[in-house]
């Protein structure tokens, strides 16, 4: 803690690049350890809880980036897409509150990041430190900003840490024991590229030193990852491991996808937690909202709210674990994700019935349409008539909510779409029970 707040002491004048969550976090930080440096908030929105003053200035509207030339430091907010704004990140002194909490942290930190599955794995293994009586502090992209927990830590605490590609992005330094998840197409309307959004998870790993640890599960890590990245001599690759557990699921109490199960088999094993610490922390589980979250159950139909699958992986994956499903929905904002392998699923898949709704469910359909197979597929305008459609014809099984696309057209994010689907079923359970 005294080095970081060292470190920052150095320069008198830091931009707050982005006035998000994370943008606010080092505001706070910044007020009670800084007192000398002055803030600019650099933000196309003015904030307006906050009163400007001789310590803090604001750089807003459509000049606003113009603040940036008046700093020592940027702290850059994960949401600002250099990409998008034209910017080099060389062009500025740039770091993060990701950065500066790795550098100072490191050694007590296990950073997770993947495409999907970083906020259910994170839960778990903060509940699996805490049932082994372990200190630890959650924190990161799964909603709590690293700053904000920094006065908790101790010499002997555990942080968990949910890493987003955007956090990872240009940073120069990689937690002590980092997990890599898995890797798909996805946020190709943040990155000049796809190789661009895969180096910024590659971050998560390529400052590690011989001394750190490294669990992935790809398929081809070598192929996937340049070999050269691979610093630390503990690298773990549990992609063919076998489960030395039986563990079930059932659908009101949520899943973990085997993948995860395999990394989290393999980190009990590196930090020597006992199997019954690690099977009561997995009979606990309850998924997190919008992950294969059971919402109700409606003349027999199971109604499954699946809204963070933003890729259609995720949608694949979901329908496999389920099993069952009779009724999918589909479609959200079309950010330039190719589709043509869940279209093949889909053709191949035992699901009666698919209704389409936004950007991406037209094109979808569309591909659908396009076979010979005799398929029950239905386009509609918006997720409320996709939901009144699906109740109208799924006689049993399940009703599946796995958009296999981003929000952003429509709603602010994936939980405010999911919590609308919540919703509408609720409704239509209330109207049953009338």
């Amino acid at each position: 803690m005294k080095n970081l707040v060292s470190d920052l002491a150095a320069f008198s004048r830091i931009a707050i690049f982005g006035f998000g969550k994370e943008g606010r976090s080092f505001y706070d930080f910044a007020l009670k350890y800084l007192p000398n440096a002055t803030l600019c908030i650099v933000d196309k929105n003015t904030p307006q809880d906050i009163e400007e003053s001789e310590k803090v200035v604001f750089f807003s509207g459509d000049d606003y980036l113009k603040g940036l030339e008046k700093v020592d430091l940027v702290i850059k907010s994960p949401g600002v897409s250099l990409y998008n704004l034209g910017i080099k990140y060389d062009a500025y002194n740039f770091s993060s509150t990701t950065e500066l909490f790795i550098k100072h942290f490191k050694k007590q930190i296990i950073g997770v990041t993947g495409t999907k599955g970083k906020s259910t794995l994170v839960t778990i293994i903060d509940q699996l430190l805490k049932n082994a009586k372990q200190e630890t502090v959650l924190c990161g992209n799964i909603g709590t900003p690293a700053f904000d927990i920094v006065q908790e830590i101790t010499p002997t605490t555990r942080v968990v840490m949910e890493l987003s590609s955007h956090q990872l992005l240009n940073i120069k330094h990689s937690p002590h024991i980092a997990i890599l998840t898995n890797l798909f197409e996805e946020h190709l309307d943040y990155y000049k590229d796809l190789q661009e959004y895969y180096d910024a998870k590659f971050n998560i790993l390529h400052f590690q030193n011989e001394n750190d640890i490294l669990i992935v599960n790809l398929q081809e890590p070598y192929k996937e990852l340049n070999a050269s990245l691979f610093q630390t001599k503990s690298v773990y690759n549990v992609f063919e491991h076998t489960l030395k557990y039986d563990v079930t699921f059932d659908v009101k109490q949520g899943f973990i996808h085997k993948s995860s199960l395999q990394i989290l088999e393999k980190l009990v094993e590196l930090l020597k937690i006992d199997k019954e610490t690690y099977l009561k922390t997995i009979k606990e589980f309850k998924t997190l909202p919008h992950r294969l979250e059971y919402v109700d159950t409606i003349e027999g139909v199971i109604y499954i709210n699946d809204s963070i699958s933003t890729i259609p992986e995720a949608t694949m994956e979901a329908v496999k674990i389920l099993k069952n499903v009779e009724s999918l929905i589909l479609g959200g904002f079309d950010r330039g994700i190719h589709y043509d392998s869940l279209v093949e699923y889909l053709l191949e898949s035992d699901i009666q019935n698919i209704v389409l709704f936004s950007d991406t469910g037209k094109k979808i359909f569309e591909s659908l349409s396009k076979s010979d197979k005799n398929l029950n597929i239905f386009y509609v305008t918006s997720l409320s008539q996709a939901v009144e459609k699906v109740h109208q014809i799924t006689e049993s099984g399940i009703a599946l909510f796995s958009p296999a696309a981003s929000s952003f057209n429509e709603y602010k994010n994936f939980m405010q779409r999911g919590d609308e689907f919540k919703s509408l079923v609720i409704d239509y359970k209330q109207q049953e029970e009338k």
